[in-house]
């Protein structure tokens, strides 16, 4: 099993922009210096949900200051992106970081992000799925040949090519069960969000994915490959007891809770689509009605090092590949983020490191 921090840059009230992005592209490479595998940035925009509105920017500089750790996006919401303007960028970040990056991608779910864009939020299916062809055709190809409803390119030279052949590993965040089959068929990598969906739900997810890699044909050995590329993100929050964690995590986890309805409403924006009305008040209504002591029991991993390290097993055992920890959220104090990074990767990882030294031994 892997282990990544995941970043959003939230901006809770009394602290400065500039501030938190310094501070946790600090912590991004403090991660290289911990150990962990990975750093995982996001997408988003017009909201204080985070600061993360130029990821290209970011991970170009956190290339520049790491010379290890994998660099991974969960995810470019393709969607709002030229295709060919994002083949260009990634495959720079890809030559900047030595061959380090992995592109995540999704259609994104916030209609104000749409809004913003000018793009209307029901055709993101099947923009996504348009972008991926013409992204890897612009990474693989001499030139560009795509006629679609959203994109007509005809002979376009795309340049740079990314260093990793045949490109950068692709990965797609999955939440419909369409999503699902489309990313099994297609033989690509699954990002779970494990933030507050049960671990139940969760494995449900994964057993599709197993059924549409199966269905498609694929051989054994490409599906444990796939599956061990599996990521899953989870808020985690160490302390040196769990009365202590869970003390001290309350409070950014409901602003967090609080800041992802205010991200997700479609309130003031005449004009869209019924169902995306529609899909904003159905997400609202579930987050609305998940208690600190519901997500605290089935979702968050948040406690000693002792409490994480059994949790983190329950992963394991369900065959997650990487675990994305976001250990950043809802206005922890950064001293508190940077123990909470310690404990983590000096009293939790080294269990997993050595249950993986043994078995290549064996």
């Amino acid at each position: 099993m892997r282990f990544a921090t995941y970043y959003f840059l939230q901006a809770p009230p009394g602290r400065a922009d500039a501030d938190i992005i310094r501070e946790e592209v600090d912590q991004m490479v403090l991660a290289e210096h911990l150990g962990f595998d990975s750093i995982w940035l996001t997408e988003h925009h017009y909201a204080d949900y985070g600061l993360s509105s130029a990821p290209g920017v970011l991970l170009a500089t956190v290339a520049a200051r790491t010379q290890r750790i994998r660099l991974a996006i969960a995810v470019y919401v393709i969607p709002f992106h030229h295709p060919l303007r994002l083949a260009e960028e990634t495959a720079s970040i890809d030559i900047l970081s030595g061959g380090r990056l992995t592109v995540g991608l999704g259609r994104g779910n916030r209609p104000m992000e749409f809004y913003g864009h000018g793009v209307p939020q029901e055709q993101s299916r099947e923009r996504m799925e348009e972008g991926v062809e013409v992204l890897l055709q612009a990474w693989t190809e001499e030139r560009v040949n795509f006629q679609g409803k959203h994109w007509n390119i005809q002979n376009v030279p795309v340049y740079p090519k990314p260093i990793q052949k045949p490109h950068p590993p692709l990965a797609f965040a999955v939440t419909s069960p369409e999503t699902i089959a489309w990313t099994a068929k297609h033989g690509f990598g699954m990002l779970s969000s494990g933030l507050g969906t049960p671990l139940a739900q969760t494995l449900k997810n994964r057993d599709a994915y197993l059924l549409g890699l199966r269905e498609s044909n694929y051989p054994e050995s490409e599906i444990e490959n796939l599956l061990a590329r599996w990521v899953v993100t989870k808020h985690v929050y160490v302390a040196p007891t769990d009365a202590e964690a869970r003390a001290e995590a309350h409070g950014p986890e409901m602003w967090y809770r609080d800041a992802f309805i205010r991200s997700l409403s479609a309130d003031g924006l005449a004009g869209l689509h019924p169902s995306v009305y529609d899909g904003a008040a159905a997400m609202i209504n579930r987050l609305r009605s998940q208690t600190w002591e519901d997500l605290l029991e089935s979702a968050l991993l948040i406690g000693s090092p002792e409490t994480i390290a059994t949790r983190v097993a329950e992963l394991q055992q369900a065959g997650v590949g990487e675990l994305a920890c976001w250990m950043n959220f809802g206005g922890l104090p950064p001293d508190k983020v940077r123990r909470s990074m310690r404990l983590f990767a000096e009293e939790v990882m080294p269990h997993f490191r050595e249950v993986r030294a043994k078995a290549a031994v064996a």
